[in-house]
């Protein structure tokens, strides 16, 4: 049996995507879990912990009961580092997916770690280096994070979250428009349907988080 780590920044499972990264594995892959949240049973708990610092680069990740968080990007790294620790001891994981398209620092492991922002960064270049590239974020507040983690290609960029029950994806996508080279969906909240959406309003190609992601483990196993 072969078996593969998924860490969350936020808590496990992460039922909103494992089952579309699942679909891309060959048979007989199991997945284990784990979430960098997963200590704390209350919002208010995360908040006092990890809660956004001002001025401070910020994720926003999902929690096991649906609802959304947003966290400091600083404070959740030890606690994705302990969690990749404690998958990577199961002896029988050979490669360990973040559910994250945030940057970290380097995380360390015995096996193979598969982080999205990397993996996006790789595709976007390899696709659309020269061109404009439109990236969509989930929350305004992480435009200006957006420009310093892409620097070095022409954006366009938006906001429009995943986690909530309006449709905040399309008018994100109808604000990048329709003239530029490739769009990256930078969260992995976003869903096969909204990448439909936003290559039906946009008529360009889109690079999904979850997606890239289950590609490229597919090569390591």
């Amino acid at each position: 049996m072969t078996t593969i780590g998924l860490i969350t920044i936020g808590q496990a499972p992460r039922t909103d995507i494992t089952p579309d990264i699942v679909d891309f594995l060959p048979d007989g892959v199991d997945v284990v879990e784990a979430g960098a949240l997963d200590e704390f049973d209350s919002s208010e708990a995360i908040e006092a912990a990890v809660g956004p610092t001002e001025g401070e680069p910020i994720f926003v990740t999902r929690l096991r009961d649906g609802s959304s968080v947003t966290v400091d990007r600083a404070s959740v790294v030890d606690l994705v580092q302990a969690r990749i620790d404690e998958v990577a001891a199961n002896e029988e994981v050979s490669a360990i997916g973040v559910l994250c398209t945030g940057h970290f620092p380097d995380f360390e492991a015995s096996v193979p770690i598969l982080e999205p922002s990397d993996l996006l960064h790789g595709w976007a270049t390899s696709i659309a280096l020269d061109g404009t590239v439109g990236v969509i974020v989930p929350e305004q507040e992480q435009v200006d994070q957006t420009f310093e983690k892409w620097k070095g290609f022409e954006l366009r960029t938006a906001a429009g979250s995943p986690y909530v029950d309006e449709d905040e994806v399309t008018p994100a996508a109808q604000s990048i428009g329709t003239d530029v080279d490739l769009i990256v969906m930078d969260c992995m909240g976003y869903t096969p349907a909204m990448k439909a959406t936003v290559r039906e309003q946009t008529n360009t190609s889109v690079l999904l988080g979850r997606s890239v992601l289950a590609k490229t483990m597919t090569e390591v196993l």
